[in-house]
């Protein structure tokens, strides 16, 4: 059941997407549908704080790799349905085909995406990191292992993370802030790489080249084969998947405080030890314990029950964004506090104390 239940998630999620578009008309929506089911089961399922047990690590790999190739079937189905009529993006339906296909499209390449794109980036083998790349990109960000595995796992809980929410701060400012943070980084971190061989930084080797490609790719080749209105989706579809990537990131380190150059602590990053949120999330949710050792895979993270906690994934991810008020009063504050109370040091007392003056807390 330790390796069956990534199976169950992961690409089975995505697979309700190629299958959607493979029939076509209303089915476009069953990528989406996967959201409110996932959201409801991990509700009323206890919380999951068991250590895998994984025989067969190949096995538990192969359901990251398939869920790669549902991925990038999930967009070839879509030109297809535009292309045999199952899914018009034109004419009196169009408005329904547009909606339906830019949610499915943004949530799935969204997540489970993300998660599984994460943990590829941080193997030591060329291959997943690649293919990590090559997924990234149906969420906007190729080269997102570089500021994320060279900076973010260095700076996390401090002001030089672009990953690391403010007190306060909303998750709409957040996503534009960290977007840049990402973008800027991974250009800055590719021109010191290419300066430590002795090369120029506009040689071509530079990744951020491959980045613009990739990123310009994909509503290309949409538009090439279904039009100008399948590319216009492609673009937003990408585009609200970022957003979704970075109000993901919004919850793993909300508000938390870390002395700059002070080694990284049990009480610096949240965790959601949902049963739906950990294999759905390839066991990102399990975050403590990844930011320890980022090379330590998926299904070796030991859950941490006395690292800091917060409720269901889905319950934050929607308050955060549609009810800011209730995210921050019933969430955001009181765990905050607890955490100020219970987990911080001295020296980040006093940094959180400044903060929650900075947010207007106090």
């Amino acid at each position: 059941m330790d390796t069956l239940r990534y199976w169950l998630i992961v690409p089975t999620t995505t697979f309700a997407g190629v299958l959607g578009f493979a029939l076509g008309g209303p089915w476009i929506w069953l990528g989406i549908a996967t959201f409110p089911v996932l959201f409801i089961l991990d509700l009323v399922l206890p919380r999951d704080l068991a250590v895998r047990r994984i025989s067969m690590p190949w096995l538990v790999d192969g359901a990251l790799y398939a869920h790669c190739l549902f991925i990038v079937a999930v967009w070839v189905l879509f030109v297809m349905s535009v292309v045999n009529g199952s899914n018009p993006l034109n004419g009196p339906d169009a408005a329904w085909s547009i909606g339906g296909s830019i949610a499915t499209l943004a949530w799935l390449s969204a997540v489970p995406n993300l998660p599984v794109a994460h943990e590829l980036m941080h193997r030591r083998h060329w291959f997943p990191r690649r293919v990590a790349q090559l997924v990234s990109t149906f969420y906007g960000d190729p080269n997102r292992d570089i500021a994320h595995v060279k900076g973010h796992h260095l700076d996390l809980d401090t002001p030089a993370d672009s990953d690391t929410a403010y007190r306060g701060e909303l998750i709409y400012t957040f996503i534009f802030r960290a977007s840049y943070g990402a973008y800027s980084e991974a250009i800055k971190g590719e021109a010191q790489r290419l300066r430590r061989l002795g090369l120029s930084p506009w040689n071509w080797r530079n990744r951020t080249y491959q980045e613009v490609v990739l990123l310009a790719l994909v509503p290309v080749l949409c538009g090439y084969f279904a039009g100008v209105a399948a590319a216009g989706v492609a673009v937003a579809s990408m585009l609200i998947a970022k957003a979704l990537v970075e109000a993901f990131n919004y919850f793993q380190h909300y508000g938390l405080q870390r002395m700059p150059g002070a080694p990284i602590a049990i009480q610096h990053a949240w965790n959601h030890m949902g049963a739906i949120a950990r294999p759905i999330g390839v066991e990102i949710t399990n975050h403590i314990n990844h930011h320890f050792d980022g090379h330590t895979p998926f299904y070796a993270l030991k859950p941490e029950p006395e690292a800091p906690q917060m409720p269901s994934l889905f319950v934050c991810f929607l308050s955060g964004i549609l009810f800011p008020p209730l995210w921050f009063s019933l969430i955001a504050k009181p765990r905050l506090a607890e955490w100020d109370r219970k987990f911080a040091s001295e020296a980040e007392r006093k940094l959180a104390a400044a903060a929650n003056r900075r947010a207007g807390w106090v």
